[in-house]
């Protein structure tokens, strides 16, 4: 499958780089773009950074499945990886950061749900793993 099939089925779609755009994440009905598709040689990856939507789940809400964006494998060969891109990882930190912090606002004003504080674990390790993927170029 081409990734144009799969942009075509989301909304406020922006090209982010060469071969990587965002998205509003159609799993939980998402109005930012908090979801990142990039073409991986062929390859569609897939993330959701607002809620972290399994990749079934987003492709399901468009009304596709893995079959529809992994290719059949001619023998075999060792996938290459890519490093990540320093705007990606500061893109993660921002996002996460920004989140942090609307959490604390909530903590300060009492209304903070357990939700809330698990998302705030959550933030906390994406923001780790962004420390450590951007210290090892990874």
């Amino acid at each position: 499958m081409s990734v144009q099939v799969l942009l075509n089925r989301l909304t406020k779609v922006k090209k982010t780089g060469a071969d990587s755009w965002r998205a509003c994440c159609p799993s939980h009905g998402s109005t930012k773009q908090s979801l990142a598709i990039r073409d991986d040689n062929g390859k569609v990856l897939i993330h959701c950074f607002a809620e972290g939507c399994g990749i079934d789940a987003v492709l399901g809400a468009v009304g596709l499945d893995m079959n529809d964006v992994m290719p059949k494998l001619l023998g075999e060969h060792k996938p290459v990886k890519k490093p990540f891109y320093a705007g990606d990882v500061l893109q993660i930190s921002a996002d996460e950061t920004l989140i942090a912090y609307m959490i604390v606002k909530k903590m300060l004003d009492k209304t903070v749900t357990v939700n809330d504080m698990q998302r705030l674990l959550k933030c906390a390790s994406r923001l780790r793993h962004a420390s450590e993927v951007a210290n090892k170029g990874i």
